[in-house]
């Protein structure tokens, strides 16, 4: 009997080039502030996660896709902008550099809550953890000592903030990942528009 594939995988919306760039800008500024020993995302994979799955047998990628587009009805296009910098957990001590959203917030969050509820009739676990809307920009390596990582917190506080970053979210996209040991490789099974 032969094993079923599974591939690793989550629901995000992709962020459009002009936001894309304009993140770019951002975190060239950060690398120029400070030193720290940071693994930057690659610009061309930032995105807004809403869920993750982890393995999915490739034999349902089918009924994800449907529950995704039951989730997304109701749901018009999202107006969003990138409006903030920060650090999880905090920026004495940082481990994640995001930026974060403002805009149509509240929506989103209904969108994901519909998604999450969506996929945990199918067997995903629902998210413990209230959503944050983030993009995540950066993550602090373990191995950053307490000053470098002090830093690049300063750096995170003192930076300047992003304006004239909105974009609008036409859709959700079922992605793949494959982890590679010079950074994830992002591709889109599917994507679901956003409609009434």
């Amino acid at each position: 009997m032969s094993e079923i594939e599974e591939i690793r995988a989550f629901v995000a919306i992709e962020l459009p080039p002009d936001a894309k760039r304009g993140l770019a800008a951002i975190i060239d500024g950060l690398k120029r502030q400070s030193h720290a020993p940071v693994k930057w995302v690659e610009t061309n994979a930032i995105h807004l996660t809403l869920k993750f799955l982890g393995e999915v047998p490739v034999t349902r990628i089918e009924e994800v896709t449907e529950a995704l587009s039951i989730a997304c009805t109701g749901t018009v296009p999202l107006r969003l902008q990138i409006a903030s910098l920060g650090s999880f957990p905090d920026t004495s001590q940082p481990r994640v550099i995001w930026a974060g959203l403002s805009g149509d917030v509240k929506k989103l969050s209904q969108l994901a809550s519909r998604i999450d509820a969506g996929l945990a009739s199918l067997g995903y676990p629902e998210e413990r953890r209230a959503f944050t809307p983030h993009l995540t920009v950066g993550r602090v390596r373990p191995e950053a000592a307490p000053q470098a990582r002090s830093d690049i917190g300063t750096a995170v506080l003192t930076a300047r903030h992003p304006t004239g970053l909105s974009f609008i979210a036409h859709n959700v996209s079922l992605m793949r990942s494959q982890l590679r040991p010079q950074g994830a490789i992002y591709t889109c099974l599917s994507s679901t528009p956003l409609r009434e």
